[in-house]
């Protein structure tokens, strides 16, 4: 009986020691795999507005952005970007966002999204003062789900 309780003690130590060892590896790795869910929802203030209200557009252009700490000031580090294709007509659109970086995941993100019909918007943008159809902002956690507030241009 003894030496079968020393064999189950060893067996459930390997076992615990390589479990552990799995744990330490991949938190190593410092690798970002998760899955970032939420919605687009009409910001109060354009629900108020009656001359323009915001309406989806065909394309949703998600930008993560992590601040950063370096040589004792702060700035903003793209994380990651998404391009996603939209078929919604109404508010609220749904979204899920499947994050993969090699960098560990940040603690809380800058989540900025823009609506346009052209799928090149984001080339675009950089060439000029082109305004999107929408415009969101906020500060996420990755392990939450989401409700970003949109509103259209005003003019």
């Amino acid at each position: 009986m003894t030496a079968m309780r020393t064999f189950s003690s060893i067996a459930t130590a390997v076992t615990v020691a390589a479990s552990m060892a799995m744990v330490v590896s991949t938190s190593a790795l410092g690798t970002c795999k998760t899955t970032l869910r939420g919605e687009l929802v009409r910001s109060p203030e354009d629900e108020a507005r009656r001359e323009y209200r915001v309406s989806p557009s065909k394309f949703l252009f998600f930008s993560l952005d992590e601040t950063v700490q370096r040589s004792g000031s702060s700035r903003e580090e793209r994380f990651q970007y998404f391009v996603v294709p939209n078929t919604r007509t109404t508010f609220p659109i749904p979204f899920s966002l499947d994050i993969d970086s090699p960098r560990d995941c940040p603690s809380k993100l800058n989540l900025t999204v823009q609506g346009d019909d052209n799928p090149d918007f984001f080339n675009v943008i950089r060439q000029g003062n082109i305004a999107p159809l929408f415009l969101g902002m906020k500060t996420i956690r990755l392990d939450n789900y989401e409700t970003i507030p949109v509103g259209g241009p005003t003019f």
